[in-house]
């Protein structure tokens, strides 16, 4: 599981020195953390520690003795810093077009019918960089349960939530932005995605299926394919109304329209001829 290093814990690195403040997770077992500059580094979570502000100081707090008023003062000029190299973003043809996720993983599959935990992942399967904000209906409004930037090609955990929550999450909702950095990029719309999620299927092993993402069996949902945001098929309440007071009142009219056409037969003589043969009506050919 994910240790208890949480978002927004400040951490201190146990094998180098430096550390930061975490600003999300990166699989199951690494985290982005920003670091004093402002840049955001890997770290695996085992090399983490979670600390307070008195233990991230990295400077020494005690001064240094004023030079002497004898001593001429003497300006070195300063080296300059070495700036954090920026990871290179691989790029593919086929990652230009928008191709968003969300998974859903059970965290013990041989339980799933009886209720097991389970998780859930971001999958941004594009060359852009995403702001995003995952959503659930509540009543009338909506709750926020993750929102941050998710890198290019890249999968991230969300939370970790149980069956006593899943009736919680029938109506989500992701919002996104994409963009690239440094560089043009081709502008791509605002997105948002409402979903209905079928809760049942949560206690469903088959459900959980093979995958392109997980070595393990995920439940995967398309936020987006081929820069298309999916959509459901809603028929207002208004609506479906309306379509059965129609299929009643053409009910109603289909006899009275038979009856109609067969009176316009008869009456035009074009209805098929009959003669009498053995004192009984018999079609004639």
């Amino acid at each position: 599981m994910m240790s208890n290093i949480k978002v927004g814990d400040k951490v201190r690195f146990l094998n180098s020195t430096g550390g930061g403040v975490v600003r999300s997770f990166k699989g199951k077992d690494q985290v982005l953390v920003e670091d004093e500059d402002g840049f955001e580094v890997p770290a695996l979570i085992r090399e983490c520690v979670v600390v307070g502000d008195s233990e991230m100081q990295v400077h020494s707090s005690r001064r240094s003795p004023l030079p002497s008023v004898t001593q001429a003062a003497v300006l070195q000029p300063k080296k300059p810093e070495p700036q954090p190299e920026v990871e290179k973003v691989t790029e593919t043809i086929e990652g230009e077009r928008l191709n968003i996720y969300l998974a859903y993983l059970p965290i013990e599959p041989a339980k799933v019918m009886q209720g097991s935990g389970y998780e859930t992942y971001f999958i941004n399967d594009s060359n852009y960089y995403l702001f995003f904000n995952y959503m659930n209906r509540q009543n009338n409004s909506w709750i926020s349960r993750y929102n941050g930037i998710v890198e290019p090609n890249t999968q991230i955990f969300l939370e970790e939530f149980g069956k006593e929550e899943l009736n919680d999450l029938e109506r989500i909702c992701v919002q996104l932005i994409a963009f690239k950095k440094d560089k043009p990029y081709s502008l791509k719309n605002a997105i948002s995605v409402e979903l209905h999620l079928d809760t049942v299927k949560f206690y469903k092993q088959h459900c959980f299926m093979e995958n392109d993402f997980f070595d393990e069996d995920a439940m995967v949902y398309p936020i987006v394919r081929q820069d298309i945001p999916e959509k459901e098929l809603l028929i207002s309440a208004a609506e479906l109304q309306q379509a059965m007071q129609q299929k009643v009142y053409e009910d109603r009219r289909a006899p009275n329209d038979r009856q109609e056409e067969s009176n316009r037969q008869l009456n035009s003589g074009s209805g098929p001829a009959y003669h009498r043969t053995a004192g009984q009506h018999q079609r004639a050919e």
